[in-house]
This record gives C-alpha cells, structure tokens and sequence, in this order.
C-alpha cells in the first residue's frame, strides 16, 4: 500500500537557463584550462546546484504534509507543513506574473507570464497550492489520484 504521495514542482525557467549556461562556462573553463581550480569547483557546485535542485509535496494517508528540497532527486532537507485536513480540492487554470526587470528581458516588458493548471485545498477560507502544471489532463489525473487517496471530493468543473 502506498504510504504517501509525491507531487515534484516545477522548477523556474530562469533558473534552468542560469544553471545551463553556467554548465557551459564551466565545460569551456575546463576545455581551455585556464582559471585556479577553487574556481572551477566553485562553479561546479553552483552549476550542480541549480540544475539538480527540486522541491517536492509529500502527501501522506493521514494528511501530514511535508515539503522535500532535494537534489538529483535525494532529499537533503525535509519540513513539515501544517495545514488543516482539507473540506475539498479544487483543479483550476491560474496566471502567474513574473517581473522582468532585470537583464535582457526587461526590453520586452515589464512583466512574464503564463498558464498554469493547478490543484489546491481548501479548509474554509484557507488554501494551500500542491501542485502546479502546464497539462490539464495532468492535473486532473493528479486530483483524482488524490482524492481517492485521502476520500476528499474534487469541487469544481470536471
């Protein structure tokens, strides 16, 4: 029987980018041999760091809810989150903003967005977001899987 579920979120594209174009610098620091080599570790670690890194929501049977930051998917941190059992869920389709205002980005304008479908608790007037996705299929399979794991109904269009 399953003892929890896992819900991975989505890592920030900016990040991703940051992290392959540190990979990058760092093969060509190395091919050209040159820089001290606390440099190259240096920079080995922050490229490994950004690139490995993920976050994850661990849904156990009795509702405890822990948060894993991993890397390369091995938990290094786990904690706790404390919310209430939920009275229902919900899988919506959300908008995010970003600010652009740093770099190249800022010439395109001020702000970047997107779709995103997500699945939330709710427990009266609190709410609490565990997964967020590009697929609504995704998201719906998702809901279902866990409101049958915990017996809590999906509210909403179906």
């Amino acid at each position: 029987m399953t003892q929890g579920l896992f819900y991975n979120q989505k890592k920030s594209l900016t990040v991703l980018i940051l992290g392959y174009i540190l990979l990058v610098v760092l093969i060509s620091l190395l091919v050209t041999n040159s820089g001290p080599l606390n440099q190259h570790i240096v920079l080995c670690i922050i490229t490994s760091l950004l690139i490995g890194y993920s976050i994850s929501y661990e849904v156990s049977k009795d509702f405890v809810i822990f948060k894993h930051l991993k890397i390369f998917g091995f938990t290094i941190f786990k904690s706790k989150i404390h919310f209430p059992f939920p009275d229902y869920l919900i899988v919506f389709s959300a908008k995010h903003k970003q600010g652009a205002e740093w770099g190249s980005v800022a010439a395109i304008g001020k702000e970047r967005g997107g779709d995103n479908y997500v699945i939330r608790f709710f427990k009266g007037n609190k709410h609490f977001t565990i997964y967020r996705t590009n697929s609504l299929e995704d998201a719906k399979e998702k809901a279902s899987e866990l409101s049958v794991f915990l017996n809590v109904e999906i509210r909403g269009k179906k």
